[in-house]
């Protein structure tokens, strides 16, 4: 464990101020590498939130610290890791919500660094694995939908 300080949660950096999107492009590459870094060696959050995101040091050269590891487990399941972006993508458009192009830039960076750092072997296998977590996000948007169409 360590102290962070000079930090901030990723939520109340985006309740304080106002942005437009390339004044958060650094942070969205920085976010997708995390989460991307994290998946790619099977690790699943499992409580992925703006919350649960610390921007450590300057917004404007700050790293990102995930805290919360709760509900973590060791996951190699599409489904798992597509609940975790799911959970993020919620969790940001209920913080701000013209934060819609700011998840495609953390899904981009995402997909990049899953695919660099599979360990699934090859960049190819990495790619279709990526891919697939991406598909399985989408399926859970979808359940999602349905399930606030029913009630």
């Amino acid at each position: 464990m360590e102290r962070l300080e000079d930090s901030v949660t990723l939520r109340d950096y985006l309740q304080r101020t106002v942005h437009g999107m390339d004044d958060l492009q650094h942070l969205a590459v920085a976010i997708g590498r995390v989460v991307g870094m994290m998946h790619s060696i099977n690790v699943v959050h499992g409580d992925l939130t703006t919350s649960n995101l610390l921007l450590v040091g300057k917004p404007e050269d700050c790293c990102i610290a995930v805290i919360d590891f709760g509900l973590a487990s060791i996951e190699e399941t599409a489904e798992d890791k597509g609940v975790d972006l799911y959970v993020l993508e919620r969790a940001l458009l209920s913080t701000h919500a013209s934060t819609k192009s700011l998840f495609e830039a953390i899904l981009h960076s995402y997909k990049e660094t899953y695919m660099c750092n599979s360990n699934s072997g090859g960049r190819g296998k990495g790619s279709a694995a990526a891919d697939e977590v991406l598909r399985k996000l989408d399926e859970i948007r979808l359940r999602g939908r349905k399930r606030a169409m029913v009630g």
